[in-house]
């Protein structure tokens, strides 16, 4: 089943889509969308939702039902942190191999939003334009690989280069241990364009490195259309 989420919390704003046992290339775990481990992030433990996931499930506009869809260009969704516009969405990207890292970006979608006068207080904004890179990041060596996924850099058709916003986006431990996949959504918020008129971004990562610091791939690049 197929599930567009937005997951709230003081430290954390998405839209997500987790997909199922379909072929649109998703991925296969509901619980997509859970905050991470933010680095540096405070807890509000006053304000945390007695859901112990933190999660607010989006519904449909004058609907308390989940939107059971894949998240199309135009969908609307209303829920406690405001109101957001979901423009376009990409999830048929290839996998990207660079050493022992194997790099999966299961989705890439441009949103904006309306922000709830809670949500406006904490993000300091009233509005926010963003895209969102979901991806799962293994590697394959028998040895521990270092691996920034979270130190993407972004460029967007529209002029702008961003870096992924730390405070909102889940977290991926850099050291990497043999054998081991992890997976996070990252965010990066537009400063001087609109989600709307995004139609591609590249995404470039520093290589990995071994334990003696030796890189041991090239650095990993893709380029992302919508």
């Amino acid at each position: 089943m197929k599930r567009l989420l937005i997951t709230l919390s003081f430290s954390t704003l998405m839209v997500v889509t987790a997909c199922g046992d379909d072929n649109t290339g998703g991925s296969g775990d509901d619980n997509a969308g859970t905050p991470g481990n933010n680095n540096g992030a405070p807890e509000d433990t006053d304000n945390i939702p007695a859901d112990n996931n933190n999660e607010f499930n989006a519904v449909e506009e004058n609907n308390d039902e989940t939107i059971d869809e894949t998240g199309e260009e135009g969908d609307i969704i209303e829920n406690e942190a405001g109101v957001f516009t979901l423009h376009s969405r990409a999830d048929d990207i290839d996998p990207v191999e660079t050493g022992p890292i194997v790099l999966e970006i299961e989705q890439v979608l441009a949103a904006s939003g309306t922000l709830s006068e809670e949500m406006t207080e904490v993000m300091e904004a009233d509005e926010v334009e963003y895209i969102q890179v979901d991806m799962t990041v293994e590697n394959t060596a028998e040895e521990d690989i270092t691996f920034f996924a979270g130190s993407g850099t972004m460029q967007t058709d529209t002029g702008e280069q961003l870096d992924g916003d730390m405070w909102l986006s889940e977290h991926i431990e850099e050291l990497l241990m043999a054998g081991t996949t992890q997976s996070a959504s990252f965010y990066y918020v537009l400063e001087n364009s609109s989600a709307e008129d995004v139609e591609s971004v590249r995404l470039i990562w520093e290589a990995p490195v071994n334990v003696d610091y030796e890189e041991v791939g090239e650095e990993p690049e893709i380029e992302v259309d919508f």
